[in-house]
């Protein structure tokens, strides 16, 4: 146990995801360490955001989702804000606390202004987000969609739950058991907190149904909300590589919003790399699906 401990703690600490020919490189903003890979060719994108999850370091969220080269087939670069063990002692995102939940303060709005100072450093014009986080980031990442709909331009979002599901870390564990509340009430805070009728974003949404930390009655409640705030009317379900998969149309017949339940995938990442924490490789590979459906019109 103690050899496997230190076999684990040397890997987090060199991981780099092999393949990709960019760089990759920490850095720190207002007191906020990250991680940002920019491809060798870039394209002036939008700029993509993960979000690790608790105990995870962006250098093993990169690994695991091997998330830097599919960004370099698409010329785009990726930042990973770094939650430090001073903000939480699980390096877990405070998706739970409300003041981390608006743009106006607290975590959302630390991920944005890097974001921007990211953008404002390569000088882009493309001043769009696509978030992508598991767990507790992927909870931040759908706090992000509804704090602030006018940057960001899509989610990615595996083992995540329904925006406000749970206040404070009682309520937070009480949301990832599956009470999750109601996603009408959750779609209500959502567009109240944006100010707009409809988020005119996109979603990928996934979920192991194994996942014994984030409950998959989290995946149809966040699938439900956001039917609600994107205003989709169709939805068809099919199997896709031995996961059940539902698109969602909205009423001009363009899809918005995709479901992924994996039936035998724990608390992991779909697809993922081995040699990472919370990876279930046999999977269909999240990254790349994730990014062709958000990408599909962000161009």
């Amino acid at each position: 146990m103690i050899r496997r401990a230190l076999a684990l703690a040397l890997l987090l600490a060199v991981a780099v995801p092999a393949g990709a020919a960019g760089t990759f490189k920490s850095g720190r903003h207002e007191g906020r360490g990250y991680a940002l890979y920019a491809p060798p060719t870039p394209v002036d994108g939008p700029l993509l955001v993960a979000l690790h999850g608790c105990w995870q370091t962006p250098e093993d969220f990169a690994l695991g989702t091997r998330l830097n080269e599919a960004a370099e087939r698409r010329g785009l670069a990726v930042v990973y804000p770094a939650q430090g063990r001073r903000d939480n002692a699980y390096r877990c995102w405070n998706w739970f606390n409300p003041v981390d939940q608006a743009a106006t303060g607290g975590e959302a709005a630390a991920v944005l202004g890097l974001a921007r100072h990211i953008q404002d450093e390569r000088n882009s014009k493309d001043r769009r987000l696509i978030v992508i986080g598991f767990s507790a980031g992927g909870f931040m990442a759908v706090n992000l969609a509804c704090a602030a709909p006018q940057s960001v331009a899509g989610i990615g979002v595996l083992a995540g739950g329904p925006y406000r599901c749970g206040v404070g870390a009682s309520g937070a564990m009480q949301c990832m058991r599956g009470r999750t509340g109601d996603p009408a009430t959750s779609a209500a805070h959502c567009l109240a907190t944006a100010g707009v009728r409809a988020l005119p974003i996109r979603a990928s949404l996934w979920q192991g149904g194994a996942d014994g930390v984030v409950n998959a009655t989290n995946l149809s409640a966040l699938e439900t909300m956001l039917a609600r705030v994107l205003g989709t009317v169709t939805a068809v379900t099919d199997s896709v590589d031995g996961a059940v998969h539902s698109l969602h149309r909205d009423g001009r017949g363009t899809p918005r919003l995709e479901t992924w339940l994996v039936p035998h995938m724990g608390h992991a990442w779909s697809g993922g790399d081995a040699r990472a924490t919370h990876t279930f490789p046999e999977g269909p590979p999240a990254t790349e699906r994730m990014l062709e459906f958000l990408l599909a019109t962000a161009r």
